[in-house]
């Protein structure tokens, strides 16, 4: 599935590349073309103008098209005139039939038919492509003022203008092909990238599902075995069956907490941890829950030791006593008896500190982020009983992240446990 879903991502990206490049290598090359275009143009324009302007000087000698001769001085304005004109333009002076009556740059006309370009100008003027000798020529025909009747030809070679496109367009034929690969490739590793936190989530609610699907079953086995027991002797008295009865309110019971921690933990999932945000004192809630916990503490032979200054946060009440309730219970279950356990409220520069030491057997570094997994219990040997259900520490992570704050484990095998909450100050 994921295969698949980053070979489509990988696609898509590298198409709308592909559409994007096509588009933009359009837009220059026409732009390219049109500057190229204008330019020859305007050569072929501003020659002709000299052209024609040098045909209407009192000729000495012959000029182009034949005539009569200039006076010396204009001739040599004449010449300064020709001279000025670009060695790629050429002009040719035709009779109306296509009777070529001047060719001073010897251009190859063979292939063009002059009386046609003549009747296409007419008495205004005509501009074309004509090919001659394998050479292709932009060309503008208007009649001749030199000599009545006569039409210049003047044109450019394309083949420079052509030589620059067909460039253009192999760059970006190479550019454009080598950024869609690219970007295919690119694509490839970004959707692989982009995947990654799907595939974690959805590993994550798999063995989720898996997980609490596993917890529950054993409740229901025994809810549903003690069930049948009573089906089977409907005659009993209920204080006979007292057994059976006990279990079921038991396993019940404890699905409904497992319940409501799933439900807490979705909840926290979506985003939508339901608070009730208030002006509260950590410090008041910690040494609260330290006190109601204190009679379990003597219960199991630990030392309980409570220290808390205020320190005033936006919170949950309930929420907040949870996560107190929550870790310093953690921290009794797995202190033996005869340790100790002490826990602490501050304020640390910008932040409410909330922390719990207990002098366990510790948790390895490899388990640190672990612990805050669902459904992780470590190694039951190291407590004194083996049960809950593996999310506490889960429930009590989100919580601290739903008040902004985060729980940090600061441990090493063999010698206790620092679980430390930091809440921002209101």
């Amino acid at each position: 599935m994921f295969t698949r879903a980053r070979m489509l991502l990988a696609a898509w990206f590298a198409g709308a590349l592909a559409v994007t490049i096509i588009a933009i290598g359009a837009v220059v090359y026409a732009v390219v073309r049109n500057n190229l275009d204008q330019q020859l143009d305007d050569s072929i324009r501003a020659s002709n103008a000299e052209l024609q302007a040098g045909a209407k000087m009192p000729p000495k000698g012959p000029p182009p098209g034949g005539g009569p001769g200039p006076s010396d001085g204009d001739g040599d304005d004449y010449s300064r005139r020709l001279a000025g004109i670009s060695s790629d333009i050429f002009y040719v002076i035709t009779a109306a039939d296509g009777t070529i009556q001047g060719n001073p740059r010897n251009v190859d006309t063979a292939g063009i038919d002059f009386a046609e370009l003549a009747s296409a100008a007419g008495s205004g003027q005509y501009w074309g492509d004509i090919s001659s000798g394998g050479t292709r020529y932009r060309v503008t025909t208007s009649p001749w003022s030199g000599t009545a009747g006569g039409y210049l030809t003047v044109g450019r070679s394309l083949e420079s203008r052509d030589q620059q496109l067909r460039s253009l367009l192999l760059v970006l034929v190479i550019g454009g092909l080598s950024g869609v690969v690219l970007s295919g490739a690119g694509g490839l590793w970004l959707a692989g990238r982009a995947l990654v936190p799907i595939r974690r989530s959805l590993d994550t609610q798999r063995r989720f599902v898996s997980d609490a699907s596993h917890e529950l079953r054993t409740p229901l086995a025994v809810v549903r075995a003690n069930s049948e027991l009573l089906l089977r002797h409907l005659d009993a008295t209920v204080e006979s069956r007292l057994d059976q009865v006990e279990a079921i309110t038991l396993e019940t019971e404890h699905m409904t907490h497992l319940v409501e921690d799933l439900l807490t933990l979705a909840r926290a999932d979506e985003g939508a941890a339901n608070l009730a945000l208030g002006t509260e004192d950590l410090g008041a809630i910690v040494e609260e829950v330290g006190h109601e916990l204190g009679a379990l503490a003597e219960l199991h032979g630990v030392r309980l030791a409570v220290e808390t200054s205020p320190a005033v946060v936006a919170g949950d009440r309930q929420r907040l006593r949870q996560l107190a309730v929550i870790l310093i219970d953690n921290a009794l279950k797995y202190t033996p008896e005869g340790g100790r356990v002490a826990v602490r409220c501050r304020v640390v520069r910008k932040h409410a500190e909330f922390s719990i030491t207990d002098s366990g057997p510790g948790i390895p570094a490899k388990d640190h982020d672990r612990i805050f997994d669902r459904f992780v219990r470590l190694d039951s040997s190291r407590t004194r009983s083996a049960g809950g259900s593996g999310l506490g520490l889960a429930i009590a992570q989100s919580i601290a992240q739903a008040h902004g704050g985060r729980i940090n484990v600061e441990s090493q095998a063999g010698h206790g446990a620092t679980f430390v909450v930091r809440l921002p100050l209101q």
